[in-house]
């Protein structure tokens, strides 16, 4: 800790030390007028460019260099269409030129008239014009945004920039999703929409801007004015075989008072309406205590889902309303309210089996299920915020209900099995938070978070099963298995921060406190009816607070091409919980020391290189230490033998961003390196029928090593967008297995190109494809070699045919190949072939539309997965060949 405290203030120092020189100017025209966006240069004597920038709206230009380069003698180099390139020598002592810019003729003759896709950088926003990326078969913003070079959008629809996830999307710089973007990029036509707006070094709250350092990225959608006049919206009607219905009405409002986005759907053609729910970013102060919220206890089976689309595996009757109303009122206040409700009954149908590797030993599970489930949904979110350059106000109130019934039928092992569990999920929280800027133009910031939570789980399992561990080997008839953990937690926080002088300093000071219940009750029904506890263990009745009094410090410097951010956090944590049944009484109390330090270096406009260092002390959680045996499935029993488990993290990650806007070039390329160490470990002990998970004091670290980059360009003169992502890590860990500890080492490659391009004007061409290649060993068996080395290839990869015979009819097929390779096992390989026809009618504003898919009426698929000295074999259920007719109004 000492050596990393002096890295960090050595590298402080340095930082301090580096001195930049600004050299500024205006350009003009002869007349007086501004002249923006013209390219400036910076160039030696040997014309190489050192940096350069382009002037803003109002002609004004800055560029940055080192103290250490002499700038006499150097040229500024102007250049403008229309206008004659001037070329400026600089004068020692001189940081301020006026530059006049003369008109220049241009034979028309000579111009060749072109419509690249137009991007424009301004500050830390660049500018896509959504009209320059769009195709005629596209249909929504999202359509769009999977196009932009830079821009990633994934399967689940989370959105990247440069590789880096979106904080936030918004819309007229509104947030109205709550970070549920999922949503809109659906919904919202491409029509209505300008430009996109990527925002870098992102800061939300207006009073803090200029005043405090974010590295955050955030898209904007800029509205188009004639779209701001008059509500809008789809109505969609689809029907098809076998018995397929898919329906949807959505309403959108955009203008500066009122802005809406209502969308109703219901379908059966396996789309997870659930995901529009979805916050990919979600952000509020319960992040500032390690693991608050307990991980569900108990689940119905063991098998993964495969690793495909949804769609394909997705049996569903699902319905969901999603309500997103913001108002703008005139004192500066926006009034919010986002309502999500979504129930559906789904069933999946799979089988398995697992093969665990032990010394002179493999043992072998097999399962197969029929689980039908019916879970529910419903949130309700209150916003009042006032954003304005003097204070900023925030209060959201949010109330959660949900849940899940899934009741399947399970043949284990050859013993048929009947599974019933129940999950109910209840969650009220408030936020606020009160930011004022002061007289002395200090910030004062006022943070409050009150959260209750509880999550009720039931399972019921017949007929008994495992007589020999659960019931001195006498049959019985089934078991019952109960969980509940409320919880209320409460988070109060002040802050003060000074926004002046060479160093901004930050100073927060709060109060943490957790009150939690954990309740388990384990019962068997005997032959005669009769209700009667595990005999082996006491139910859990445990009781557990905890309490955190801290002072976080932060500092954070920025000159020139320099920015730093160092948090020195500093906390007192007392623990204590209790449970009667096992005579637990436990108190642990302890500083903890989390410090972050951030140095960025901004190598010219665009371009940067930021490396992190973390040190984190973690505390477990109430799952770590209750003592009385938890039936988590059918197949796991689970309890703990030790003290509450406490984690120190290294984490070290370096990052170089480059791009250039607008020649459409971004790259990134970064490394990140962690060690985890533990007090405790989890051990297995796992016999023919059953899995035992015990937690044990035995001192346990990780090791992972990561490089990631990616690349993506836009070719003009073949109106192509390609690009490549790649991905390698090395993780080394410790398991508990059957008495015996076993290092692990597992090794993954990913490697993901893609390009999409344009063809004579009505045919689209798209590619992406996906390689992974991961590898798990034994580092040292001195034992035996009966843990074989495991390796498992995948590849899926997809292409898309667009075709446009006329301006109203468009066409698409695509394929999709999913192949799967491990030694010794037959080579598994999947073509699925989707067939999408479309025909618009503007006069109607009717869109008739044919879907088509797998073709090749593929009806059950098969995966490998590979973990430590574990392998496992599923094969499940799809959906077939399906046809769907859809029918939409554009209202």
């Amino acid at each position: 800790m000492k050596q990393a405290l002096l890295i960090i203030f050595l590298f402080t120092v340095a930082a301090a030390s580096a001195q930049t020189i600004q050299i500024a100017g205006n350009l003009k025209t002869t007349t007086g007028e501004a002249v923006p966006y013209a390219s400036i240069t910076l160039k030696n004597s040997l014309q190489h460019i050192i940096t350069y920038t382009t002037s803003d709206v109002n002609g004004h230009f800055k560029l940055s260099v080192h103290d250490t380069i002499n700038i006499q003698g150097k040229t500024i180099e102007i250049n403008h269409l229309g206008y004659k390139k001037v070329s400026t020598v600089l004068r020692s002592g001189q940081t301020l030129y006026d530059i006049i810019l003369e008109d220049k003729k241009i034979n028309l003759a000579e111009v060749e008239i072109k419509s690249p896709p137009k991007i424009r950088s301004k500050n830390d926003t660049l500018s896509y014009d959504v009209g320059s990326f769009t195709k005629s078969e596209d249909r929504s913003i999202g359509d769009v945004l999977k196009r932009m070079p830079g821009i990633e959008v994934e399967e689940s629809g989370q959105i990247k920039y440069n590789g880096k996830n979106i904080a936030n999307l918004y819309i007229d710089g509104d947030d109205l999703l709550n970070d549920r973007y999922n949503v809109g990029t659906k919904t919202i036509p491409h029509e209505m929409v300008k430009d996109i707006e990527v925002l870098q070094n992102h800061q939300p709250i207006e009073v803090m801007r200029n005043k405090s350092i974010s590295d955050e990225v955030a898209i904007n959608l800029k509205i188009k004015e004639e779209a701001k006049l008059k509500m809008s919206g789809q109505a969609k009607i689809g029907g098809g075989t076998p018995n397929l219905y898919d329906l949807e009405l959505n309403s959108i409002l955009f203008n500066k008072k009122h802005k809406m986005l209502n969308v109703a759907k219901a379908n059966n053609i396996g789309i997870d309406l659930s995901t529009d729910l979805t916050a990919f970013n979600a952000k509020n102060m319960l992040q500032a205590m390690d693991n608050r919220r307990p991980a569900e206890l108990l689940s119905s089976g063991t098998a993964s889902t495969p690793g495909l689309p949804k769609e394909r595996y997705y049996f569903n009757e699902s319905a969901s309303l999603n309500a997103n109303n913001l108002t703008n009122l005139k004192n500066g206040f926006q009034l919010k309210s986002n309502i999500g409700l979504f129930i559906d009954n789904n069933h999946l149908d799979y089988n398995s089996w697992n093969e665990v590797y032990l010394n002179n030993d493999t043992i072998r599970y097999s399962e197969s299920q029929d689980i039908s489930k019916k879970p529910y949904l419903a949130n309700i979110s209150l916003n009042l915020k006032a954003n304005k350059k003097t204070y900023y106000f925030n209060n959201t109130l949010k109330v959660d209900l949900s849940g899940q019934k899934d009741a399947s039928s399970l043949n284990s092992n050859n013993l048929n099995i009947g599974q019933l569990l129940r999950t109910n999920t209840y969650d009220f929280s408030n936020t606020l938070n009160y930011i004022p800027e002061l007289k002395n133009k200090n910030i004062l910031s006022v943070n409050w978070y009150i959260n209750h939570y509880n999550q009720p789980q039931s399972l019921a399992i017949t007929p008994g099963m495992n007589e020999n561990t659960f019931n001195d080997s006498i049959p019985f008839q089934g078991i019952n298995q109960s969980t509940e953990i409320p919880t209320w937690f409460n988070n109060v926080s002040f802050g003060y921060r000074l926004p002046k002088g060479l160093i901004k300093q930050n100073y927060l000071v709060g109060l943490i406190s957790e009150w939690q219940h954990l309740k388990s009750d384990l019962e068997l029904t005997q032959a005669n009816g009769e209700q009667t506890s595990f005999a082996k263990s006491q139910n859990n009745d445990l009781y557990w607070n905890r309490h955190r009094f801290y002072i976080n410090p932060s500092y954070e410097y920025e000159r020139g091409p320099w920015e730093s951010i160092l948090s020195i956090p500093l906390a007192f944590q007392g623990i204590t919980y209790s449970d009667e049944n096992f005579t637990l009484q436990e108190q642990h109390k302890r500083f903890l020391f989390n410090p972050n330090w951030l140095l960025k270096y901004s190598v010219n406009s665009e371009d940067y290189i930021a490396t992190n260092y973390s040190y984190s002390n973690q505390i477990g959680n109430i799952n770590d230490i209750y003592r009385g045996a938890i039936l988590t499935n059918y197949r796991n029993l689970q309890t703990n033998r030790t003290t509450l488990q406490e984690k120190d993290t290294h984490n070290v990650d370096v990052r170089y961003n480059f791009q250039r806007s607008i020649s459409m070039l971004f790259m990134n390329v970064g490394a990140n390196y962690s060690i985890v160490s533990a007090n405790t470990i989890n051990s297995l002990e796992i016999t023919d029928n059953l899995s035992q998970t015990v937690q044990l004091p035995f001192a346990n670290s990780t090791n992972t090593f990561s490089v990631n980059g990616g690349i993506s360009k836009y070719i003009f003169a073949l109106d192509l967008n390609v690009g490549l992502r790649s991905s390698w890590s090395n993780t080394r860990y410790n398991q508990f297995l059957n008495d015996q500890l076993l290092p692990f080492n597992n090794i993954s490659f990913v490697f993901n190109p893609y390009f999409e391009t344009r063809l004579l004007n009505q045919i689209s061409l798209k590619y992406e494809g996906k390689g992974t290649w991961t590898t798990s060993k034994l580092i040292s068996d001195k034992v035996n070699n009966s843990f074989p080395n495991r390796q498992i290839n995948v590849l899926d990869q997809s292409l898309g045919l667009s075709y446009a015979p006329t301006k109203d009819m468009f066409m698409k097929i695509s394929g999709r190949q999913l192949m799967t390779k491990q030694k010794n096992m037959e080579k598994i390989d999947y073509f699925f072939t989707d067939l999408s026809i479309r025909y618009r009618i503007d006069k109607w504003k009717v869109d008739l539309q044919l879907d088509a898919n797998n073709l090749a009426n593929i009806k059950s698929y098969e995966m490998y997965s590979l973990s430590a000295n574990e392998f496992a074999y599923s094969h499940y259920q799809l959906r077939g060949r399906t046809f769907l007719f859809k029918l939409t109004v554009r209202l």
